[in-house]
């Protein structure tokens, strides 16, 4: 039986969550709920819940207080947040699950069977790492990223990445020290997040990070020479764009 908790300090965003869920998982009969860091801190250690709906900005404190007090996560997270645009990109490095106020129904199904499969992780501490990370410190050589394979979940400084390298649906990351991850994600997504620390996307396949350029080799119809001795190609469409780049370094 699936137990589910619902941390929020407004009445009406508590009423929508427990009525998405009724409408739209049946299955699911045990939901109880808190309004602040004190109650939710006691209700998860009585009530031991599978999957907690969790505010990011309570009346007492933050969810992250919550969190910060408890010796183990053994439970699924899913945040709700009406922060903005960079605080929510901040979830995206991390590979933490939210939900915008207001909600939208969708988008709340999605986030609940994704949580629901994924209900033997538990790994929050490194990904809430990953996002004090981002939201904390502006520094670039400081930002972390979360990457997720079939058997493990690794943080990674963003300045170690070389390259990524599209394979498919998956995306495989290059990393300063020869090692290498393959992620179940598409390289648009990792373009999205990582295009503002100084990786450019110079074909369809590939993102490179600027830092780990050596050289670009106008032969053969252009290519990018990396700092570990990988090649990288250049769309004849990027071209112009990443003559620009270089002008700009």
């Amino acid at each position: 039986m699936i137990r589910i908790l619902i941390i929020d300090d407004e009445p009406k965003a508590r009423e929508t969550v427990s009525h998405l869920l009724k409408l739209s998982f049946p299955q699911i009969e045990e939901v109880k709920e808190a309004e602040s860091v004190s109650t939710g801190l006691q209700a998860i250690k009585t009530y031991k819940p599978n999957l907690v709906f969790l505010d990011i900005q309570l009346e007492d404190g933050s969810g992250f207080d919550i969190l910060q007090k408890l010796d183990q996560i053994d439970f699924q997270i899913i945040f709700i947040t009406a922060f903005n645009e960079y605080a929510v990109k901040a979830f995206k490095y991390a590979a933490i699950d939210y939900l915008m106020k207001p909600i939208n129904p969708k988008e709340f199904i999605i986030a609940v069977k994704q949580a629901i499969s994924n209900h033997n992780e538990y790994d929050f501490k490194t990904k809430i790492e990953a996002y004090m990370s981002h939201l904390k410190d502006s520094a670039a050589e400081h930002k972390k990223i979360i990457l997720k394979t079939a058997e493990s979940i690794h943080l990674i400084k963003v300045q170690d990445i070389i390259r990524c390298v599209a394979d498919k649906g998956y995306t495989e990351f290059y990393l300063h020290n020869a090692k290498k991850i393959l992620v179940s994600k598409g390289l648009k997504d990792f373009d999205d997040l990582l295009n503002d620390f100084g990786f450019i996307r110079t074909h369809q396949s590939h993102l490179i990070n600027l830092d780990y350029i050596a050289s670009f080799e106008k032969t053969d119809g252009g290519y990018i020479l990396m700092t570990d001795g990988s090649t990288v190609p250049v769309s004849s469409r990027k071209k112009e764009y990443v003559f620009r780049v270089f002008e700009g370094l």
